[in-house]
């Protein structure tokens, strides 16, 4: 039995056809008309034909590669957040994220499995600037760039209007898991991948129960690899084990914390340098968009090095970064070499290319 056959909209159910007339008429109420639209309607098609959803796997385990998820296997990632989030039918949720993408397509999912009331909106800009002040969620997910925003624009709306919110898509840096401590809001961070269909760990980032460690859900298990990377073991999924790229500390089989990529790690004068690690630290220092990686060296084996986007002349953009750098990395994490592009090349997902 096809378990994607009824969807509430705005507070009306839509059965059968009329789920499908929706999801094509979605292009006139998003302002990024046909190119916004198109991966949600598709989504809904593939999901009213029961036979799974196609998606990219995210590079987390592997080159990214096509892949379809089993139905059953959207429905046990549905059910496993709504246990988790305390979701139950009606709950009104918002969805804001780019519909290409697994976390935009099992916001859907979730819609049709949990029966939530879905209320959709362009994952461009401002989220606020697309809701009416007296709008209440129960649930939202978002990247933390949307969030950041927000609270930006209007803290105490942000407070109101989201019970609870999961951030994914990228880190969280210092900056902003500063500014949601003393948020009223459940806000948590995600790990998941494509593979593992979202997340399977979750990491509170305020209030008491704030954590740095990422804690199992369900019955998921994690175990590290000869490398110190992350095996996700996932008995409520058609695949049961999936071995990451991802460097961890592993606290027991339910707890760990993420260090970064394995494939960007710098090994600079015998020690490791994990890129995203300093990133989160410069986030609020270099208004550019950078990101560091490793270069050969001949004293080191690798030396750290910074890009930076800007079109700002070397000679002037360097003395300043160089000075701010001090502040928040320690010696052997400054970069011996700092290069300025007027572009950084990014991967579809919008992610820079290291």
């Amino acid at each position: 039995m096809n378990p994607f056959t009824r969807l509430t909209v705005d507070g009306v159910t839509l059965e059968g056809r009329a789920i499908a007339d929706w999801a094509d008429a979605l292009a006139e109420h998003l302002p990024g008309g046909h190119e916004e639209a198109a991966p949600l309607r598709d989504t809904v098609h593939e999901l009213l034909r029961g036979a799974g959803l196609q998606a990219t796997t995210s590079g987390t385990t592997g080159p990214p590669k096509r892949t379809t998820i089993p139905v059953e296997d959207l429905v046990a990632s549905a059910r496993l957040t709504g246990r988790t989030f305390g979701l139950r039918p009606g709950d009104r949720v918002l969805h804001c994220l780019p519909g290409a993408f697994v976390a935009g397509k099992l916001m859907l999912v979730r819609a049709f499995v949990l029966g939530l009331d879905l209320h959709v909106i362009s994952p461009r800009g401002s989220v606020l600037a697309k809701l009416g002040a007296a709008e209440r969620f129960r649930f939202a997910a978002m990247v933390p760039l949307q969030l950041a925003r927000a609270l930006d624009e209007d803290r105490e709306r942000v407070e109101t209007q989201f019970h609870t919110v999961l951030l994914g898509g990228g880190p969280v840096s210092e900056t902003l898991g500063q500014r949601l401590a003393g948020l009223r809001n459940e806000v948590f961070l995600g790990y998941g991948s494509t593979e593992t269909v979202t997340h399977v760990a979750l990491r509170r980032l305020n209030g008491p129960q704030a954590s740095a460690e990422f804690t199992a859900l369900g019955d998921c298990r994690f175990a590290r690899d000869p490398r110190g990377c992350l095996v996700v073991h996932t008995p409520h999924l058609s695949t049961f084990q999936h071995v990451t790229n991802d460097l961890v500390q592993l606290m027991d089989d339910a707890h760990f914390r993420w260090l970064g990529r394995y494939d960007n790690v710098i090994l600079s004068g015998g020690r490791k340098v994990h890129p995203e690690q300093l990133e989160a630290r410069t986030a609020a220092l270099i208004a550019e968009p950078h990101y560091f990686s490793g270069m050969p060296d001949a004293q080191l084996g690798q030396a750290v090095m910074l890009t930076i986007e800007t079109d700002r002349p070397p000679q002037e953009v360097v003395p300043e970064v160089m000075a701010r750098l001090l502040h928040v990395l320690h010696p052997h994490e400054m970069p011996r070499h700092i290069r300025t592009l007027p572009r950084l090349e990014r991967t579809t997902s919008g992610k820079v290319r290291r």
